[in-house]
C-alpha cells in the first residue's frame, strides 16, 4: 500500500509541474491540442485532482487540494501576465475550478459518507 501511495503522489507532482511549466511556457512556445483552451484548463486540473485524490486519499486530502488546485489556477493567471505572448483571464482560473470541481466534490461526497461524518 506504501508503494502505491509513493507512486501516486509522484505523478501528482509530475503533474503539478508539468501544469505550472505550461502555464509558464511563452505564447509562441506553447504546444496547441486543437481544442478550446477552456477545456485544456478543465482536463488538465481534473487530470492533477484525480492524481491528488490518489496521493492523498483522506477526506482532509481531498478538501485541502479543492482549496490549493484552484489557487494554484489563479496564481499561474496571474504570473502569466510577466510571460511574452500570454494572457491572464479569468475564465481559465474558472475553467481550472471546474476541474477541480468535477472530479473532487463527487470524491469528498464519498468520504466523508464512508466516514460517517454527517
Amino acid at each position: 500500500m506504501y508503494h502505491l501511495k509513493a507512486v501516486s503522489r509522484c505523478v501528482f507532482a509530475a503533474g503539478a509541474i508539468a501544469v505550472v511549466i505550461l502555464s509558464l511556457l511563452p505564447g509562441a512556445d506553447l504546444p496547441s491540442l486543437g481544442v478550446s483552451d477552456k477545456i485544456e484548463h478543465m482536463a488538465a486540473y481534473a487530470a492533477i485532482s484525480l492524481a491528488g485524490a490518489a496521493a492523498f486519499p483522506t477526506r482532509g486530502g481531498a478538501l485541502l487540494l479543492l482549496v490549493l488546485l484552484p489557487s494554484l489556477g489563479i496564481g499561474l493567471e496571474i504570473a502569466q501576465l510577466a510571460v511574452p505572448g500570454r494572457s491572464s483571464e479569468v475564465a481559465d482560473a474558472v475553467a481550472d475550478s471546474a476541474g477541480v470541481a468535477a472530479v473532487l466534490l463527487p470524491i469528498l461526497l464519498l468520504r466523508t459518507a464512508s466516514s460517517g461524518v454527517r
